[in-house]
């Protein structure tokens, strides 16, 4: 009986990414002299800046920073698959979002090139 020999599709290289059926990637929410926001205000009330980066990119999870950072991690669907797309939207958002009138034009959106989960 004949074999074959695989040479190919194992996709299991540690230190590497792979993005079978979701995208992650790293927002840095920003003004537009690329000064990152402070979204530890920004996460308590109505239509403040996290829920509208949410109503927005409807992603399938997310997590913000609690830091100075502007640090904003998004699990998207695989149909999203460019963070260049991802930050003209965040960008559209403006430089007067919520209540508070939050300046997000600089943001930027970066393709996610490790994981960490971490646990409370």
């Amino acid at each position: 009986m004949g074999t074959v020999t695989r040479v190919n599709g194992l996709d299991c290289t540690v230190d590497t990414v792979y993005s079978l059926n979701a995208n992650a990637y790293l927002i840095t929410v920003k003004d537009v002299g690329a000064t990152a926001i402070d979204l530890r205000a920004e996460d308590d009330a109505v239509d403040e800046t996290v829920e509208a980066l949410v109503k927005e990119l409807n992603p399938l999870m997310f997590y913000v920073t609690n830091a100075t950072t502007g640090l904003v991690h998004v699990i998207m669907d695989k149909s999203i698959n460019s963070a260049a797309e991802l930050q003209v939207r965040v960008r559209r958002l403006g430089t007067a979002v919520g209540p508070n009138t939050i300046d997000v034009s600089g943001s930027t959106v970066v393709a996610a090139t490790s994981i960490t989960v971490g646990v409370a």
